[in-house]
């Protein structure tokens, strides 16, 4: 299977179906993810609006460039669960340019955070393999709140918040907004 049949299939597959939540924001706004944001990517993959290229990053690695619409994929774990939910996370980022969405950055990562949370939950990724002070963990620590029908845990997204904050990969750009261009 190519990059692109694996997006497709994961963007299109029951784990990311399953994704559905809302949290507020830091400024208030109301924050969304479900279904709609990934069959929304995986259109615009299929109609080449959005562009996969693989290398660019790490082994491992992915991102989602909204300058240029395209999704950089590093090769080496690219069939594991926890693989695909970094995709998941990186397009939570693509759905958001493809809405024109303007939000806090922070508000984004965490958004794709939780994301990848769900993601993780719903292909049964073992959370003994998680580093349980990464924001991965932290986003499923969430999605197990929402579960249960809790809504989000104001615990865990300070610290997941906090963890965004303080961390040094995230320091050039997470105090911004995002704002995407369709």
């Amino acid at each position: 299977m190519g990059l692109k049949e694996q997006m497709l299939s994961i963007l299109r597959g029951g784990e990311a179906r399953r994704i559905r939540f809302t949290f507020t924001g830091t400024t208030g706004l109301t924050i969304s993810v479900d279904a709609g944001s990934f069959l929304r990517v995986a259109q615009a993959i299929t109609n080449d609006r959005i562009h996969l290229n693989q290398g660019g990053v790490a082994q491992g690695w992915a991102n989602y460039d909204a300058r240029t619409n395209t999704f950089n994929v590093g090769r080496g774990e690219e069939w594991s669960r926890a693989y695909n939910a970094l995709l998941i996370h990186e397009s939570v980022h693509a759905s958001f340019d493809l809405t024109s969405a303007t939000l806090p950055w922070l508000d984004n990562e965490v958004a794709a955070y939780i994301a990848q949370g769900y993601y993780l939950r719903n292909s049964g990724f073992s959370r003994d393999r998680l580093n349980h002070l990464g924001e991965p963990y932290l986003g499923l620590m969430i999605v197990d709140s929402i579960v249960r029908g809790d809504g989000v845990d104001s615990f865990f997204m300070d610290q997941l918040r906090g963890t965004l904050l303080s961390s040094p990969s995230y320091h050039s750009y997470i105090r911004g907004t995002f704002t995407g261009d369709g």
